[in-house]
């Protein structure tokens, strides 16, 4: 008749429990802002047209190579989080790119933002024999800031089980875990 929740396999998020919230703080979003300020200026006085070259640029760039890696990542596993309608650009700070807007597994996000961690560092790299120094260097800062809260994000669900859900609202900047 009826199932445990633990064992039905089309549950809604509705039926989940919300185990964490993640959130944002003021002082997260201070220290966030403030580290991507001094990387800029450092950056500036370091070389200056390469650097404004690099932070312009890379603006536009490093978020289009995101959602590259991230469509190819699930492309790659055919699965129902693939579908385009599940993902949106997302503007606002500290969570802007291209980020899921229904609830999306754990291990799914995990493996995600650690394919995109990776794989843009890679890519990055790759340029090195073509472009100056200034300019690897400043797309590899706002690549690393870009992430910075996703990657805060999984380290405070790195004991969580993986089969849970995470849901981002677009609204607010925080997380909700949610478990069976």
């Amino acid at each position: 008749m009826f199932q445990p929740l633990s064992e039905q396999k089309e549950a809604t998020i509705y039926q989940y429990r919300l185990v964490r919230k993640i959130p944002f703080t003021a002082g997260f979003i201070r220290y966030y802002y403030s580290s991507g300020v001094l990387l800029v200026i450092s950056l500036l006085i370091a070389d200056p047209l390469p650097a404004v070259i690099s932070l312009v640029t890379g603006v536009f760039l490093i978020p289009l190579l995101h959602a590259a890696i991230i469509r190819m990542a699930l492309l790659r596993r055919r699965s129902l989080e693939s579908t385009s309608r599940r993902w949106q650009w997302r503007r606002s700070l500290p969570l802007p790119g291209y980020m899921p807007v229904l609830p999306i597994e754990l291990s799914v996000f995990q493996r995600l933002q650690l394919h995109t961690l990776w794989i843009g560092i890679c890519s990055i790299a790759a340029l090195y024999p073509w472009t100056d120094i200034t300019l690897l260097t400043g797309y590899l800062m706002i690549h690393l800031w870009l992430q910075a809260p996703l990657v805060y994000a999984l380290i405070r669900l790195h004991n969580e089980k993986r089969d849970g859900v995470l849901k981002l609202p677009f609204e607010e900047p925080f997380f909700s875990y949610y478990h069976r």
